[in-house]
């Protein structure tokens, strides 16, 4: 059976829906706040009640990485994911062919997070995004961090030679 197809068999099934918990939009989920307090990362919250983070790259703080973690989850059956994402260029409005056909080989070698678009026209960005339990503990925080941080800030280079994000 092709994946696509498989979509509207997933929708029949009870609790497989996406519903937003969580913070909801309404405030920051306190659970992110406790584990970044763990591995002592500062942070700050958006507009969204979002956390934003800006992280250093490398030991010599040279290069800097933004970080989002998104206060609402989603859950799926008894799954309840959180997204942590990181932009890495702007695509002004149109990503290039071979750009994207490297992007999605890397999301085939990658086990955790993938490359997605984010906004529109000339405000659409590459972002790289992982998907968490929502109550990861304070290094499996961590760990996505890490994940995020390099791949994002490398095809940043890659693409930009700057450091923007």
């Amino acid at each position: 059976m092709r994946p696509s197809a498989l979509l509207p068999l997933l929708l029949l099934v009870p609790g497989i829906a996406a519903a937003q918990i969580g913070g909801g939009g309404a405030k920051a989920d306190p659970r992110v706040a406790t584990a970044l307090r763990s591995i002592g990362v500062s942070s700050e919250i958006d507009d969204d009640q979002d956390y934003k983070l800006v992280l250093d790259v490398d030991d010599d703080g040279d290069r800097t990485q933004i970080v989002y973690i998104i206060s609402s989850t989603e859950r799926y059956g008894n799954l309840e994911i959180r997204e942590i994402w990181a932009p890495a260029f702007k695509t002004g409005g149109r990503l290039d062919a071979d750009v994207a056909r490297k992007m999605l080989a890397m999301n085939e070698r990658m086990k955790l997070g993938a490359w997605r678009l984010y906004g529109e026209g000339d405000d659409q960005m590459a972002v790289y995004a992982v998907q968490i339990d929502a109550d990861a503990n304070a290094e499996a925080m961590r760990s996505a961090l890490r994940i995020v941080v390099q791949v994002a800030d490398a095809e940043e280079l890659t693409q930009t030679g700057k450091d923007d994000y």
